[in-house]
């Protein structure tokens, strides 16, 4: 009796973590809610990524290339980007995190006010990029205008705040203020941002207090841009030529709160150099494994090994090798937890589980 009792006080743990995590309950259930979110135009905004803490990547230090079978057949290409003076192209940038709990059990055995939930967001950018200045080691000072932004925050199952630049009825949203703003940063020719060069007028633009405005500025914060036009493909290689077959890493690492945290080595290899109308395009493919001593699953304090958990995480470069520039990069990551009542398990019942999933995607590709 004793054993029972422990494991629904467990169970009822975890659902109580899932629900505060995810914020799935109904509004008339009995089990606690976390904190509601502000009202859209009202006070702080609460968005998807502070829901979720989905990506936190830490700046990992560099890790040591990987012993890959190069080719050495094929000439090796150098993968850095090329920039002069003068220079432009504009990218389309998209980053989409979210995260969902489904209930997987029988019907009857479902807690009271459960409800299935996703809370998510799509950001959508347009921007061009011209080339202010080049140092001696070839490092630039870009400047970036914003073009176009389509934005959707989701929480709870409700959509919070919407904007599309192209719809003439958010043309009096203050993310519209967003559309015609520079900001100048520092690009390495290893696709890094070293720095921040100026934000100050954009930031000016977007000043306020509404959800809004604090989705716009969330945007231009430092940590947003870098993540923004930063290639974590070339980031990672060293300055050096490099052949199809060969491969190099880096580690980056994702925190879902309450469930822990997962690291992944990301592992690029080049694939092929394939000729276009446009020349030579080098193909990168990435894919992740759990970095050195991370255990198989995130650590959930005195819930650890209560539920399964699987994750993946992979991507793909395809770089310019005659222009230097990115044509497309992709990364995603996704991972799931099942988190079975043990209960229904010992009495051979249908068993009462709850599926929650995680998910993370960036994509960045070259309009012209």
């Amino acid at each position: 009796m004793a054993g029972r009792i422990k494991i629904g006080i467990v169970w009822i743990g975890l659902i109580g973590v899932v629900l505060a995590i995810c914020g799935c309950a109904s509004d008339q259930g009995p089990i606690p809610q976390p904190q509601a979110e502000a009202n859209a135009g009202e006070g702080a905004v609460e968005t998807a990524q502070d829901q979720m803490a989905v990506p936190a990547p830490a700046r990992q230090p560099e890790a040591q290339p990987i012993a890959g079978e190069a080719d050495e057949s094929k000439p090796a290409v150098n993968l850095a980007l090329r920039f002069s003076p003068g220079q432009m192209a504009t990218y389309t940038i998209v980053l989409e995190q979210g995260k969902s709990v489904t209930w997987q059990g029988a019907p009857a055995a479902k807690p009271a006010g459960f409800e299935d939930g996703y809370t998510d967001s799509r950001i959508e950018m347009t921007f061009r990029q011209e080339i202010r200045s080049v140092d001696e080691a070839g490092n630039a000072t870009a400047e970036i205008m914003i073009r176009a932004v389509t934005y959707i925050n989701r929480i709870r199952n409700k959509i919070i705040l919407e904007f599309d630049s192209t719809r003439e009825a958010d043309a009096t949203s203050p993310m519209a203020r967003l559309i015609g703003q520079s900001y100048q940063i520092a690009l390495s020719r290893r696709g890094e941002v070293l720095g921040i060069v100026d934000a100050s007028q954009a930031r000016a633009a977007v000043a306020g207090d509404t959800a809004a405005h604090q989705a716009a500025q969330r945007l231009l914060s430092d940590r947003d841009i870098a993540d923004r036009h930063t290639v974590a493909a070339l980031a990672a290689l060293k300055p050096e030529p490099v052949r199809p077959g060969q491969s190099w890493s880096s580690v980056k690492s994702f925190s879902f709160t309450q469930m822990g945290s997962k690291s992944f080595e990301r592992i690029y290899t080049m694939k092929e150099v394939s000729q276009s109308e446009g020349g030579p395009l080098a193909v990168v493919e990435m894919k992740a494994i759990p970095a050195a001593g991370e255990a198989r699953e995130p650590q959930m304090g005195p819930y650890a090994g209560s539920y399964d958990n699987t994750a993946g995480c992979d991507g793909r470069l395809v770089f310019d090798v005659e222009s230097g520039q990115v044509r497309e990069y992709t990364e995603q990551m996704h991972t799931e937890w099942i988190v079975v009542d043990p209960a229904t398990v010992q009495d051979g019942a249908a068993p009462a589980a709850v599926r929650m999933a995680a998910s993370w995607r960036q994509q960045l590709v070259l309009v012209k």
